[in-house]
């Protein structure tokens, strides 16, 4: 009796080389989509999250007829935020001494999503914590050069942005709201700002 071997089933160099070709095609393809699906979704929960900010601004307004004042130069600081729209500090001990919220009401509940790991900065979804705020403090419905305060640069990964600076980010005419909050978004760019009215 004689034994026939059998064909052998293993691939060739030229099929394996073929396949990892179409895998490493279907990766350039899929990685960059993915990136840019992953910014939108921080995108639109920066644009949220500043949105929930901003409706909180105008409950303390409309329990105490101002806003609070939540800034430094600027920039949200935030412990004033804490302590202005939730009654209470980052640690959530009760405030105690001078705050503009003298009922101690919570006009905002914080989140894990709002701090960074530590507990002692507010950032937005890309982890940003130069967060800028305007408001209108002369109460005509729009943000421009009349109010009180400036636009200031925020600092994100990869450098200092200002809204100034972004492709038509600010008419010249003001934003139509009564508080405006910005973060350098990816940070990329000016481009790359993550604006609250746009």
């Amino acid at each position: 009796m004689r034994f026939r071997r059998s064909p052998s089933a293993a691939f060739t160099l030229i099929e394996l080389l073929t396949v990892i070709a179409i895998l490493g095609i279907l990766a350039a393809i899929i990685i960059p989509t993915v990136s840019s699906a992953r910014n939108a979704a921080h995108r639109a929960k920066t644009k949220a999250q500043f949105s929930q900010w901003a409706a909180a601004m105008e409950l303390f307004r409309q329990e105490y007829g101002f806003y609070p004042d939540i800034a430094v130069a600027g920039k949200v600081d935030p412990d004033r935020f804490a302590s202005e729209l939730t009654g209470r500090s980052l640690t959530g001990a009760a405030v105690t001494g001078s705050t503009a919220n003298r009922k101690g009401l919570s006009f905002y509940a914080l989140s894990a999503d709002d701090l960074d790991v530590d507990g002692t900065h507010l950032v937005d979804a890309f982890g940003n914590s130069d967060i800028g705020v305007r408001i209108d403090t002369n109460r005509d419905g729009i943000i421009n050069a009349s109010d009180t305060g400036s636009w200031v640069s925020v600092v994100g990964a990869d450098g200092v942005f200002s809204p100034m600076a972004a492709d038509e980010a600010i008419p010249t005419s003001g934003v139509r709201a009564r508080v405006v909050f910005y973060s350098a978004g990816q940070g990329r760019d000016a481009n790359d700002l993550v604006l609250s009215w746009r």
